[in-house]
C-alpha cells in the first residue's frame, strides 16, 4: 500500500507550532520520522498559517533535502498549488484535490502539465454524497470527466471521503464499499482516504484507525494518508497486508515481527 505521511499538516497543533516558529529542526524530524517509516508521499498543508504560500515552499524545499519521499501538494487555493508545483523537481508529486466544480478547470490542467498525480474528491455542487449509491454515481461521473481530460487511471487517487463514526455509524460501511466499488469497476485507479478522520472525536483512535485500515485492505484499499511512524498503524499495516493476501509467505510480516523484537 502506497503510504502517504499526515504529520506535515497545520491542522496538527504541534506542527502548527513548528510551523509558525519557523522551528526547521522540528520539521525536518517529522520528515525524517515519516521518510524512515516507510511513507511515498509526504502531504503538505499549510491552510491554517498566515502565509500559506511561504510556509509551503519552505517545508517542500526541506522534504526535498532531507528525504527521498514524493510531494502532495494540500491546498484549497489553485495558485498556491500552482507556484508550489513549480517547487519540486526530481520526485514524485501529488496534487490534492480535485472535485466535480469549477476547481475541476483549474486544478487537473495543471496536474496534467506537471505529469503529477491527483487526489479526486466525488463532491459536487450538490456537495457530500450521502450514501453508498451516490458516492457510486459521482465516482463514475469524476473517472469519466477526468478521462475525458486526459488524465490516465494509474494518476488517479480516489478519496472514498471517510466520515468520522462518531457521528455516522455507517461511515466505515459506506468507505469500504466504495473501495470494493471502484476496485472492480476501475482496477487501474487508485483508493485513497483521510484514514484519522474514521475516528475523530473518539477516544483511543488508534483502535479504530487499526480496525478500519485492515477491513480496507482487505478490499483493496491502496492507499491512505496516515501516520506511518504510529507503532500500532505499523503493526496494522504488517498484519493487514498478510490477512489481505498481500505478503507473499508472509515474509514482510515475519521480518516486522523481528525487527519488533531487536
Amino acid at each position: 500500500m502506497i503510504l502517504i505521511g499526515e504529520k506535515l499538516n497545520s491542522s496538527i497543533p504541534k506542527t502548527l507550532e513548528a510551523f509558525e516558529k519557523t522551528d526547521e529542526a522540528a520539521v525536518v524530524k517529522l520528515i525524517e520520522m515519516q521518510a524512515q517509516a516507510g511513507a511515498s508521499y509526504l502531504d503538505i498543508n499549510t491552510a491554517v498559517c498566515e502565509d500559506e504560500l511561504d510556509k509551503m515552499l519552505w517545508i517542500i524545499q526541506l522534504v526535498q533535502k532531507h528525504s527521498d519521499c514524493g510531494i502532495m501538494i494540500d491546498s484549497t487555493s489553485s495558485d498556491i498549488i500552482k507556484k508550489a508545483a513549480a517547487a519540486v523537481s526530481n520526485r514524485p508529486l501529488m496534487i490534492n484535490s480535485t472535485t466535480i466544480t469549477e476547481r475541476f478547470d483549474t486544478v487537473v490542467p495543471l496536474a496534467l502539465e506537471k505529469g503529477a498525480s491527483i487526489v479526486a474528491l466525488p463532491i459536487d455542487d450538490d456537495g457530500m454524497p450521502k450514501t453508498l449509491e451516490e458516492k457510486c454515481d459521482k465516482i463514475d461521473l469524476l473517472v469519466s470527466k477526468l478521462r475525458r481530460a486526459g488524465m490516465e487511471d494509474e494518476k488517479i487517487f480516489v478519496d472514498v471521503l471517510i466520515e468520522t463514526l462518531a457521528t455516522d455509524m455507517e461511515s466505515a460501511k459506506t468507505a469500504i464499499g466504495a473501495i470494493d466499488y471502484i476496485i472492480k469497476t476501475y482496477p487501474s485507479i487508485n483508493t485513497t482516504c483521510g484514514l484519522s478522520n474514521i475516528s475523530f472525536g473518539l477516544p483511543k483512535r488508534a483502535l479504530i484507525n487499526t480496525a478500519f485500515v485492515s477491513a480496507a485492505m482487505v478490499v483493496g484499499l491502496s492507499s491512505a494518508i496516515l501516520d506511518p511512524s504510529s507503532p500500532s498503524m505499523r503493526a496494522a499495516l504488517a498484519a493487514g497486508q498478510v490477512v489481505a493476501g498481500q505478503d507473499d509467505y508472509c515474509m514482510n510480516y515475519i521480518n516486522y515481527i523481528r525487527e519488533m523484537e531487536e
